[in-house]
C-alpha cells in the first residue's frame, strides 16, 4: 500500500530524518561484520547437513532398489511352495560344519578356570 502522507505529517517527517544520528551519513558497519561471517558459517553448516542427509537418502533408496532386485516373485501359491521345498532339501543335502569337524566328540567339556584354580579331575 502506497500512500501519500498530508503536508503537515511530510515536515515532520522530514524533520525526524534531519535529527536522527547516522541517517544522513554513511554508516559504518564494520563492527557488525563478524555477525555476517557467522551467518555465512551457519549457512555453510546447514547446507552441508542437508547435502549429507540428501546423500544418505539416496544410498538409502540404491540400497532398497538393490535389495528389491534380488526379490523373487511368484505367481501362484503353488509355486512358491515348490521353490521353498527345493530350497530347504538343498540345505538338508549341504555337508553340515559337525559332519567335517576335525574335533573329538568324546573329549570332556571344557569348563574355564582362572590361573589362580587348581586343577581336579573328576
Amino acid at each position: 500500500m502506497n500512500m501519500k502522507l498530508p503536508p503537515y505529517l511530510q515536515h515532520n517527517m522530514d524533520q525526524i530524518h534531519e535529527e536522527a544520528p547516522g541517517m544522513g551519513q554513511d554508516v559504518d558497519f564494520s563492527e557488525y561484520v563478524w555477525m555476517g561471517e557467522e551467518l555465512d558459517e551457519f549457512d555453510k553448516q546447514v547446507e552441508e547437513e542437508f547435502w549429507e542427509e540428501a546423500f544418505m537418502d539416496a544410498c538409502f533408496e540404491e540400497m532398497l532398489a538393490e535389495e528389491e532386485a534380488e526379490w523373487i516373485y511368484f505367481n501362484s501359491v503353488e509355486e512358491a511352495m515348490t521353490a521353498l521345498y527345493n530350497y530347504t532339501n538343498s540345505l538338508h543335502n549341504q555337508k553340515t560344519p559337525s559332519s567335517c569337524s576335525k574335533l573329538n566328540p568324546d573329549a570332556p567339556e571344557f569348563i574355564p578356570r582362572s590361573p589362580n584354580s587348581t586343577f581336579k579331575h573328576t
